[in-house]
Parts: structure tokens; sequence; C-alpha cells
């Protein structure tokens, strides 16, 4: 019998090694056709996080985050962007037949366009900052598009918060991991659900921001408000205005403003809107109570670029019913484009 060579055992061994990684992932969609670079295709999921599909891509063909960047012409240090779409989806044969709104898109202004919505600052997403619901993780091993949003806080599907830590060694996640459900900690990350105490009004508030993001009409009611219209960089702009203040008249820490937050502060800011919002609902005076814990950028910046009139209409009377009338006129002669405009 012929010995087989250490190089031929080990050839093989690659072969097969890479063969059993690269089948596709529970909730994959194979497409069943080949292209030159990639042996197994995939096409993103209903609701799938445009990074994590490329990381469902790469574990799937048992390559690393990092080999990905290299086959798509990308440095190390860049991030996955709308420049690089192309060629990210040329790697499975989807290049020019999926719709070009999976990754972030830098616009003039400091801004960007992702999943067909405008925001005016990037750390409304947190593309640097993954997130993430480990259960959702267990049962499917697939992100979810809305976990890319700073401020989604929650998984309703399962009644738990999301957390942007590894449950058992508690190290800071990364899109550089080995797939979807393992950490680069070397550590799973789904695990089953854990009930937690998710009020009512969050529950509302991440119900209304999800609709936003599927670009469905949302109900605002739940929270005392009627905005129909409202864009959702203009309603994370509003929760941010509202909870980013930790003490009233306080000036709201510079790090959180310029950087995604974690997942634990950005429950903090949107548990810390809920209960302002509701307070001002409840003493039947309105958002007037309210002017001594509001930021007044986030609701002047998107006065000032709206991602549409009705953002612009709204948070104009957002901005008059807590700072008043004077300052809101105030705000318009400063800005002659707003001159142009009635306020009352």
């Amino acid at each position: 019998m012929t010995q087989m060579s250490p190089i031929s055992r080990a050839t093989i061994f690659k072969k097969l090694s890479v063969s059993s990684l690269a089948r596709p992932a529970h909730g994959a969609t194979p497409l069943h056709r080949h292209s030159d670079l990639l042996p197994i295709v995939l096409a993103p999921a209903a609701g799938e996080s445009g990074v994590g599909f490329l990381l469902r891509v790469a574990s799937t063909n048992g390559i690393s985050v990092h080999k990905l960047r290299q086959l798509a012409g990308m440095t190390e240090a860049e991030t996955f962007t709308a420049k690089h779409e192309d060629r990210l989806l040329a790697l499975v044969g989807l290049a020019g037949s999926w719709p070009s709104r999976l990754l972030p898109q830098r616009i003039s202004g400091g801004g960007v366009t992702c999943y067909g919505h405008r925001f005016r600052v990037r750390t409304m997403l947190r593309f640097r900052r993954p997130q993430f619901c480990p259960t959702c993780i267990r049962e499917t091993q697939v992100c979810a598009a809305h976990w890319d949003l700073s401020l989604s806080v929650a998984c309703l599907h399962h009644g738990c918060f999301l957390q942007d830590l590894c449950p058992s060694c508690r190290t800071q996640i990364r899109w550089n991991r080995p797939s979807v459900e393992w950490g680069h900690c070397k550590h799973i990350l789904g695990g089953a659900a854990v009930s937690e105490d998710i009020s009512q009004d969050l529950r509302a508030v991440q119900k209304i921001t999800e609709d936003l993001l599927n670009h469905q009409a949302p109900d605002f009611s739940p929270v005392g408000l009627s905005c129909p219209g409202l864009s959702l960089d203009a309603w994370c702009s509003f929760l941010w205005a509202l909870g980013l203040i930790e003490t009233p008249d306080s000036p709201p820490r510079r790090t959180v403003i310029t950087r995604a937050p974690s997942s634990l502060n950005a429950r903090t800011v949107v548990v810390r809107s809920i209960t302002r919002l509701r307070a001002s609902v409840e003493s039947g005076r309105g958002l007037s109570d309210l002017a001594h814990v509001v930021a007044e950028a986030p609701l002047a910046g998107t006065i000032l670029d709206p991602a549409n009139e009705c953002d612009r209409a709204i948070c104009l009377n957002w901005y008059e019913s807590i700072f008043g009338e004077r300052q809101a006129a105030s705000l318009v002669r400063r800005h002659r484009a707003l001159s142009q405009m009635s306020l009352f």
C-alpha cells in the first residue's frame, strides 16, 4: 500500500476542514451557485445587519473577517462601508443584484446613509461597537439590523436587553471574530433567554424604533406623541435630547455624543428619556417641564439639517414646547433658511 506523503495529508485535511466549516449555518440562504472566489454563496436574510451578513459569509466559507477584507482589497484598519459593497458582494456573486444599502455610506456634513435611512451624525450607528441578543444568536446565527442602531436597546422577541459584552468573560465583542456565535475571546455568545424587567413604555419605544427602521408607520400614541412622517433619525435625536443630560442643567458628557455608546449606556439614555417623557405626559403640562433636562443640540441639529420637512416641523414644535416661543424665535432669526418658514 502506497504511503501518503505528509504534504498530501495536510492538503486533504485542509480541504476537508474548509468544506466542513463552509456549510450554510441555520438561517442562511444558499443560492446553489458558486462564485470564482468563495465556494458557498449566501444572500442576506430579511432584517439582517450588513456587517453581520459579511461575518456570516466569512465564517460559512471557513475564512476570517480579516481574509474577507483582503479579498475585497481593504486594509485591516478600514471599516466596512458602501464603497466596498460591490467588491464584497461580488465575492458571493451578488454584485449589482442586491439593494446597495446594507453598509453605511458617508455623506457631506459628517452623516451617513444606511438601510435606506439618512443619519445626521454617525454615532446613530454602532458599526465599531456591535451588540447582540444571546438567544437570537443561538437560534438563528444571524445578526439583526436593528442591533446596529445606537439607541436600539432590547430584543422584543425574547424580552431581554441587548448586550455588547461576552456573557462568559465580559470582554467587549468585536466584528472581527470567528463567527456570529463565537467571540474573539473564544467563548460562545449564544445562550438561553433571560427574562428581564422591560417596561411597557420601553417596549413601545423599541417598537417605534424598529418600525421606523423597517419603513413601517409606527404608533406613537403609547408614549403620548403624535408625529406622523417623523424619520428614524429625528426620532433617535429626540431620544438623545431627552436622555443625554444626567442631572438637571448639567452638560452631557462629551464622550457620550462623539462615539457610539455601550449597550448599558444606551439603555440608560433611553430609559431616562422615557421616564422624562412619561412624567411630562402625566403632569398635564407636556414638554414645557423639561427645559432644564433636555439637551438642545440634537433637536436644533435636526431642525437645521432635517431628513425631511416633517422632521423640521415636528422638531420645531417640540423645541418651542420645551424651550419656549422666545428661544424658538431666536433660533429662527439666527438661521436664514428657517426665517423663511412660519414657526407658529
